[in-house]
């Protein structure tokens, strides 16, 4: 006798917070993360490219290249200098930002998270990837204020063997076993502290959770 599946009980993702960002030195290591605050929308897209081939008149096989392309996309109402920074390796000269024509930005590893209607919480992180230098978009102010927030988009690609290295993770806190301080060296490496994850303080010393 087969006995029917029980549902799975209903779950919705929503939110964005908790943004956080190492970057990679030239061994791959991260020392160090900081927490950002201000995050409004965060955007992943993966494609993954498929080429069916055709044989005894109709469709025979599909074959899979993988994980072609990562991209993410960040709504944050102020990309701050420390950021710009990290990110793009530009220089900060008596309180200015400085681009020069040979700017190279770093690559970096980025968290963030989204709340679940169970209470719990799902992570996603991403590896290695190299953000574009946004643009400057602003208006005249005419009654209460109305900001736009500055939208940056990163590249991502695999860490360690470009063939089976790892581009994303995504941790439930519904799933059994899940360990944060374990999922943020997933994301970070062994080197960098794992801090308080209900803590957004932009950056400033907080309470390690556990570094190994």
């Amino acid at each position: 006798m087969t006995m029917a599946a029980t549902p799975n009980a209903k779950v919705a993702k929503f939110g964005a917070s908790n943004f956080e960002y190492g970057v990679l030195d030239a061994n791959e290591k991260i020392k160090e993360t900081r927490k950002v605050t201000g995050l409004k929308e965060v955007k992943i897209t993966l494609t993954n490219e498929q080429k069916t081939l055709a044989a005894d008149d109709g469709p025979y096989l599909i074959l899979s290249g993988g994980i072609t392309e990562a991209k993410e996309t960040i709504n944050i109402f102020d990309v701050d200098s420390q950021m710009k920074k990290d990110f793009y390796g530009i220089n900060i000269v008596d309180g200015a930002e400085v681009y020069t024509k040979n700017i190279t930005p770093n690559y970096v590893a980025t968290l963030f998270r989204t709340k679940l209607s169970n209470g719990k919480h799902c992570w996603f992180g991403l590896l290695k990837g190299m953000f574009s230098i946004p643009g400057i978009s602003t208006k005249t102010q005419d009654g209460t204020p109305d900001p736009d927030a500055d939208e940056i988009e990163g590249s991502f690609v695999p860490r360690g063997d470009a063939d089976t290295g790892t581009i994303l993770v995504i941790g439930r806190e519904d799933n059994d076993g899940f360990d944060f301080a374990k999922f943020h060296k997933m994301v970070f490496g062994e080197d960098a502290p794992v801090t308080d994850p209900t803590n957004t303080n932009n950056g400033q010393p907080e309470k390690v959770v556990d570094n190994g």
